[in-house]
């Protein structure tokens, strides 16, 4: 069967990664005064990010919730901050520098995450899953490295195509618009 979503991504791909080259520029700017305010608030509504939390931001580009979550964290926790934009990953360790903040470690990849198995309380995915090619692998691998308890959330804007790719591997707990929370699914045995 075809794929239109694939196709228009794999012939649009130069210029959508120029386009994405051009956003390392204004998107901190724009994420600091104005969407990444509401998203900062919706996090503590939820509870997400908690004192000592082993955290996963996948796909961190600049910062712009790495270090808000490192904050919170604090010493007894630790960031992973992961990117496919080397670019991005040094921004993050700049600031991070800058903040006095220890707590994170930056990870070069568009995939796996090379942690170990069950190490992550919480994975943070913002507007990064839509840029995703092999969305199903990924999801697979952030199910591995989650905790049994371990939570997902998801902010994207894919809306039903979010619930497609955690099917099977997450259980939805909490929505609002964009921004979906979910439990890890653990195998019977």
């Amino acid at each position: 069967m075809f794929d239109f979503e694939c196709f228009l991504q794999d012939k649009l791909n130069p210029i959508y990664r120029t386009h994405y080259a051009l956003w390392v520029y204004w998107w901190p700017w724009w994420r600091e005064n104005f969407s990444g305010r509401g998203i900062l608030r919706k996090w503590q509504e939820i509870n997400l990010v908690q004192e000592g939390q082993t955290f996963l931001d996948y796909g961190c580009g600049t910062g712009s919730f790495t270090i808000p979550a490192a904050r919170i964290i604090g010493t007894r926790g630790k960031v992973y901050a992961i990117d496919c934009f080397p670019r991005q990953l040094k921004i993050v360790t700049e600031q991070s520098r800058k903040e006095g903040l220890s707590n994170i470690e930056t990870i070069l990849s568009d995939n796996w995450t090379g942690l170990p198995d069950e190490s992550i309380d919480t994975v943070w995915i913002c507007d990064v899953l839509h840029e995703i090619k092999e969305r199903q692998s990924v999801m697979t691998e952030l199910h591995r490295v989650l905790k049994k308890d371990g939570v997902l959330a998801v902010y994207d804007g894919m809306r039903g195509k979010v619930l497609e790719y955690t099917d099977g591997l997450f259980s939805l707990t909490w929505r609002d618009g964009k921004l979906y929370k979910f439990v890890k699914k653990n195998e019977c045995h």
